[in-house]
Order: structure tokens, then C-alpha cells, then sequence
């Protein structure tokens, strides 16, 4: 321990004896005990006042704890989602001074990177909650902390809390490694979208010795579908509402820019004119206003004018089974708590609308809605394909006159796209399933036939023998006497079932299902390629399709732009300016899938980014669903079926016999 650190825990240490005072709840102790530091540097009692959605948040903490119950709800989620500056770092720092000191709780707070504990520790919990609070000192013990061993080890961000009969331990640690040292009853991380997965997902064996176990997660939300976001889309997707009148209500983040207004006169009014994506605000009659700091500025329904009194926000969650879970998530921007200022925001929207960098920290920090220029797709690029068109459901049939493709990603859960071709135009994603790896040559199977599908192109690893025998199985190839030929690579086979290989060309004829290779470069092409594998003294013959990971991710994300993120195609004489692909549409009681389907293209379609250049897609995360339709797509490309026929009859696999269950090797 430090000089500075030694003193300040044998200065707190001199207080009265005696143990905390009887505290009921965590919101008794913010707003009887907590104090905030002002600019001047002077401390203030904590207040939330302007931030009154943010009790919403402390008061699923209490529920949580059992504060007024007297009983803990176990392996409860809490993700508190919000805009930059929302006092996210007080209420951390707080709640393990209370969750330690008053409930004699372990707690471990969990930073990105090591580098940010001292920061952490010595800016904040350590001066503006430890040496606020009188009745922490006789209590507690800087610096030290148990290991899971029991043996009392010296750390920066660690304290220990004692009170004669109780011990409790708090910790502040950086999530750049497996954290495998001390238990927890309470596991908070902040900014999850800098934490790596992985990481992450072993904080649950930090607390199995815990009754409680009571994950929390904080921070800002930067990209859709990850990190943080997943965290609220998870979770029971808490937002604030305010009431316009008429029994209506409106999110003002959803609105903005044009739920903001110009006040012209003494009082507010219908007529005031909206704030543009141009940065002035415009009046019914087309007028314009300039932006001018020091005007007066509010926040209004678009439609009625009606003005929303942001200190009365109502609490709504979209996803209100979540709830009986106990996995909360809010979402809290600054339009929805009057601390925050008009003035400011639209100080920065003048500079956001003028540089696309600081558009992304303008919807991130003061909207807290996800935004990146890593992510190629967003919610507004797919909602642009949904409403595109003729809405419609996911179908497992495909319309007259078209064709149908298939892809499937494996794994330890298998994940099934199929699309519908119309023409180079018109493209529709038709189902989308997961699917078991133990099921999945037989779901696949019957999938193939009963949609009618000209092709299914496969991810060629991990699940190597289920994709094999899907080739086998689709190509007509199970069962057969498979013949002897020398030099494969370079002959003419013919297989029983109508498929061919044609080596002078390299090529696959009659193809119905291959397995796909990421093995090229960008912008190397397609191979076609004659697999071989020794099964039962015969060799085997199934096809390969070599290709960039690149190229077939990118050629389906394009797929859902258009113009206006500079993607141009010519259609009849003239540039194309709607999505090609579109998307099922999304309604209450639509399937689950729906929403997975739109979280995996988000998020698969991110680009790493080195040095403000963008590299190859991201991978190890949630794309599956967009792999697969990777894989439908390069099977759109090389097939180019006609429509076919009506789905056929078959035999599936699961009916055969135990001696072709053999063949499967």
C-alpha cells in the first residue's frame, strides 16, 4: 500500500467505533448520506433532481436487494444504458459503499482495462465517497482484500469493511483477463462495449458462492446489437415517455431533431418553428430560423406543439416480459432529464450535422443511441428494406416464378437463412430458423425439400461431418456406389443423381449443395473445387466452394443499401434507388428470430478499424445469421437457377436405413 493510502486508511479508522447507522435502501443512502463534488470543488448532498428517471434504476436496486422485503431476488440483470455524464460513475461508486458498509455485500467493479482503476479509485470512490461518508471510516481498511483462498493480498482498488461480527470486501478491477482471484455477491461492469466478451462471461463463476448474484452493466451504447446494446435489447428494453396530451405519449429521442423548437414569443406555441437536420429551425410556412445561442428553446410534440415537461417522465418497457425474469434494462438520454440544458445540445448538433464523427458522439452521448461508422448496417437501413415493398412474413414456401436459396452456419447451434430471388432487384430473406447440431442434417434436410430450394451452400467447419453428409444427402449422392477413377481432380464424373464434376473446367454441373471455404483473399474470386475424404476403403466426392470472407459479406450487406449510402445500380435505363434485399416485417407477436435476424446483420456487418482505416468484418461475435445468408447468397451466385419445380417427395435421412447410417461415416 502507498504512503498516502497507508495515512487515509489509519485517519478513517480513528472515527467513532461502532457499525452504520440503520439505513433502509439504497435510495435512503443517495439521498440522506451521498454528495456530489460541484465545479467550484465544493460538495453538495446528491439530489435527482433533472434526473428523475434515473430513480427508476436505483429503485430496481432496492427491489433487488430485498431493501423493503426483506428478500433478495437471485441472479437478477440490471443494464443501465444511458448518454455521457448521467452520474453512472457516483451511482457505481455509491452502491458498493452500501452494498459493502450497510448490507456487508461483496462487490467487484469491473473496469475495461487495469490502467482505468487508479482513476477510478483515486478520482472518485476514494474522495468523493469514502471520505464523504462519516460512518465508513471505523469500517474500513484500504488496500486490502481475501482471495478466494483466504489470504489477504494488498491491491489498489481493493477494501475490506468490517464491523466486529461481518466482513465484506469491495473491489475495482480491470476485465483484461480471466477474473479467477476473489467472489462477489455483486458483479457491476462499466462500459461494457469496451470489455471483451469472453472476459465477461466468467464473472458468473466470481459469484457462485453468492446467494445473490446480481449482475449489473453500465455505460454508453455505441454499437447496435453489442456490447451495451445487447445488454437493453436483452433485458426488458426500459425507456421514458412523457405525456402530450390526448392519452398520448412520445420518446424524444425517437423524434429528434424535430421535436425541439424555437420559442418566438412569450410562451411557448404550436406555430414555433422546428429544429431541420440542417441545423435551423423551420416554421409551417417554410420560414427559417437561424440557431443563436441564448434563445429559447423546448422540447414539443411534433405534431400537436404540445410541450413536454421533462421532470415528469413515465416509465415503459418494450419488452415487458423480461420483466418477470428480473432482467432490467433502461435507456436514459439527456432529452429526457431537464439537468441537461437545450443550449448545449444544440451547440453540438450545429457541429454534428457538419462532421459524421461527431454525429456518432452526438447520438451516443446526448441521444444514447447507438451509432458507429464501423457498423455498414444500422436499424434504419433495415427498416428501410421492411417497408420496402409488399410487407410479409417469414413463409416456409416460396411465391410462383421465383427461386430459393439456402445457407447454413454451424456450430454448436446451426443457423438457417433462405431467400427468394425475383430478379437481380428484388430479393426476399423467407425464413430464418436455428437449428441444433444434433437436428441439423435432418431439419436441413426437410428444409431443402419443403421450401423447394435450387441450392444450400454450407459452412464447411466446425460441423464437418453434418455438412458432408448434407452434400451427400442433397446431391444424391447417399447411398451410391461411389466409383474408382484416377486423377479425380482433372476427370469427368458423373454421379447417379445428376450432379457432375468437370475437371478440365474445374467445375460443379447440377449443383445442389456444397460446402464453403473462406480460404481467399479480397477480390480473388470463386473456386470450385472436388473434395475427397477416405470413408470405409472408398473415396468420397463432395463439392467445395473457395471463396473471400470477405467478398461474401460484403456482397449480401450491399444488398440492403441503396444511393444514399453511395451504393448505385442500374435497373432498366436508370439507377435503382431501393434496397435489394428485403426483410419480413415486424409487428407484435412476430417470431423471436425476427429480432435475432436484425441483431446478427448489425452486428456482423461492423468492420474492424486500425488507424482510421477500415479492415475485414469483425469476427467471434453474433453474425451467424448473416453468415448464413453470406452462404445463400454465393449459392444465389453460382447456381442461377430457374424457378424450380414444386417441392419434391423424399425420404429423409432420419428414415434410412442403420447400414446408410454407416455410409455417414
Amino acid at each position: 500500500m502507498s504512503g498516502a493510502m497507508h495515512k487515509l486508511s489509519e485517519r478513517l479508522a480513528q472515527g467513532a467505533a461502532g457499525g452504520a447507522p440503520a439505513i433502509g435502501s439504497f435510495e435512503e443512502f443517495l439521498m440522506e448520506y451521498a454528495q456530489v463534488r460541484k465545479p467550484d470543488g465544493t460538495f453538495t448532498p446528491y439530489s435527482l433532481q433533472g434526473r428523475e428517471a434515473l430513480l427508476a434504476a436505483v429503485r430496481v436496486i432496492d427491489l433487488v436487494l430485498g431493501s423493503h422485503t426483506g428478500k433478495m431476488l437471485p441472479d437478477a440483470k440490471l443494464s443501465i444504458c444511458g448518454g455521457a455524464q448521467i452520474g453512472k460513475t457516483i451511482i457505481e461508486c455509491n452502491l458498493m459503499a452500501y452494498a459493502t458498509g450497510v448490507r456487508f455485500l461483496n462487490v467487484g467493479l469491473y473496469l475495461p482495462d487495469g490502467e482505468l482503476v487508479e482513476g477510478v479509485v483515486d478520482g472518485k470512490l476514494r474522495p468523493d465517497v469514502i471520505e464523504r461518508i462519516d460512518f465508513l471510516g471505523p469500517l474500513m481498511t484500504l488496500g486490502k482484500a481475501k482471495d478466494k483462498r483466504g489470504r489477504m493480498v494488498n491491491r489498489k482498488g481493493a477494501f475490506m469493511v468490517k464491523d466486529g461480527s461481518r466482513t465484506a470486501e469491495g473491489m475495482v478491477m480491470g476485465l483484461n483477463k480471466v477474473p479467477t482471484t476473489f467472489s462477489m455477491s455483486i458483479a457491476i461492469e462499466d462500459e461494457k462495449d469496451d470489455i471483451k466478451t469472453k472476459y465477461s462471461k466468467y464473472l458468473e463463476g466470481r459469484m457462485g458462492a453468492s446467494d445473490l448474484r446480481f449482475r449489473i452493466s453500465i455505460g454508453t451504447q455505441r454499437l447496435h446489437g453489442a456490447g451495451q446494446n445487447r445488454e437493453w435489447q436483452d433485458g426488458s428494453q426500459g425507456v421514458f415517455v412523457f405525456d402530450v396530451g390526448g392519452g398520448k405519449t412520445l420518446r424524444p429521442e425517437d423524434h429528434w431533431p424535430q421535436v425541439c423548437r424555437l420559442q418566438l414569443g412569450a410562451a411557448p406555441q404550436p406555430s414555433d418553428p422546428k429544429l431541420t437536420y440542417s441545423g435551423d429551425f423551420e416554421s409551417d410556412d417554410k420560414t427559417r430560423h437561424a440557431y443563436r445561442p441564448g434563445q429559447m428553446y423546448y422540447l414539443a410534440d411534433p405534431d400537436s406543439g404540445v410541450v413536454i415537461d421533462r421532470s415528469a417522465p413515465i416509465e415503459k418497457h418494450l419488452r415487458p416480459e423480461r420483466l418477470e425474469m428480473h432482467d432490467w434494462s433502461f435507456s436514459f438520454s439527456h432529452l429526457g432529464m431537464a439537468a441537461y440544458g437545450l443550449d448545449q445540445m444544440l451547440s453540438r448538433w450545429q457541429k454534428a450535422i457538419k462532421d459524421p464523427v461527431t454525429m456518432v458522439a452526438f447520438c451516443c452521448e446526448v441521444l444514447a443511441l447507438p451509432k458507429n461508422t464501423t457498423q455498414g448496417l444500422s436499424p434504419e437501413i433495415l427498416t428501410r428494406s421492411r417497408a420496402a415493398g409488399t410487407p410479409f412474413d417469414l413463409s416456409l414456401s416460396l411465391r410462383p416464378g421465383t427461386a430459393g436459396y439456402g445457407g447454413l452456419d454451424t456450430g454448436n447451434s446451426c443457423w438457417f437463412v433462405a431467400r427468394e430471388v425475383t430478379s437481380e432487384v428484388e430479393k426476399r430473406i423467407v425464413h430464418a430458423e436455428d437449428i441444433p447440431l444434433a437436428n441439423v442434417v435432418r431439419r436441413a434436410e426437410v428444409l431443402f425439400h419443403k421450401m423447394g430450394l435450387s441450392a444450400l451452400f454450407i459452412d464447411a467447419r466446425p460441423a464437418v461431418n453434418e455438412a458432408r453428409m448434407l452434400t451427400y444427402l442433397l446431391n444424391g449422392l447417399h447411398g451410391i456406389k461411389w466409383p474408382v477413377v484416377q486423377d479425380p481432380e482433372h476427370s469427368r464424373i458423373r454421379f447417379p443423381g445428376g450432379l457432375e464434376w468437370n475437371g478440365e473446367k474445374s467445375e460443379w454441373v447440377n449443383l445442389r449443395c456444397a460446402v464453403v471455404e473462406f480460404t481467399k483473399s479480397a477480390g480473388a474470386g470463386i473456386t470450385q473445387k472436388l473434395g475427397q475424404e477416405q470413408a470405409d476403403g472408398v473415396t468420397r466426392f463432395f463439392p467445395i466452394i473457395q471463396c473471400s470472407r470477405f467478398d461474401s459479406i460484403d456482397r449480401v450487406i450491399c444488398e440492403f443499401l441503396t444511393p444514399e449510402e453511395n451504393i448505385y445500380r442500374m435497373h432498366n435505363g436508370a439507377i435503382y434507388d431501393e434496397p435489394v434485399m428485403l426483410l419480413p416485417r415486424r409487428v407484435d407477436g412476430s417470431p423471436q428470430i425476427l429480432e435475432t435476424l436484425e441483431r446478427h446483420l448489425i452486428t456482423g456487418s461492423a468492420r474492424e478499424e486500425k488507424d482510421g482505416e477500415k479492415g475485414d468484418y469483425v469476427d467471434k461475435c453474433d453474425n451467424h445469421l448473416l453468415l448464413a445468408n453470406a452462404y445463400s447468397g454465393i449459392a444465389e451466385h453460382l447456381v442461377q437457377a430457374t424457378a424450380p419445380s414444386a417441392p419434391v417427395e423424399f425420404e429423409s435421412y432420419e428414415s434410412t436405413t442403420r447400414r446408410e447410417r454407416r455410409f455417414a461415416g
